[in-house]
């Protein structure tokens, strides 16, 4: 996934790569606020927020050697993403699948 994989390379790169790595986050951070409760007077906030977390989250866990510890950095985020979007149809998960990790939305049930 691009936006886990590239930041240190966007960071150091130009205008128009910026520009297209915001294109995708702002989209990323679009759909989140879908999924935050409407109720929410800060459903942007809290979906740029769950977005920069996961994206933070996976780059640091990517980053450690201990695996455990990254795992446990994964959980921590997503068990602060799901807290921070309580009460939406959606919630932000950071799974690993076959030892390597993803982004991933999860439908959340519902009753």
């Amino acid at each position: 996934m691009p936006m886990v994989a590239l930041p240190s390379d966007v960071a150091r790169s130009g205008k128009n790569v910026k520009r297209a790595y915001e294109t995708v986050f702002k989209a990323m951070v679009s759909i989140l606020e879908r999924s935050v409760a409407k109720k929410n007077p800060a459903r942007r906030t809290t979906a740029r927020a769950i977005a920069a977390l996961c994206v933070g989250g996976m780059v640091a866990a990517r980053s450690l050697a201990d695996g455990a510890l990254a795992d446990e950095l994964r959980d921590a985020c997503m068990a602060m993403a799901s807290s921070s979007a309580a009460g939406t149809r959606q919630i932000v998960a950071l799974k690993k699948v076959r030892s390597k990790t993803r982004l991933a939305t999860l439908d959340e049930a519902r009753p």
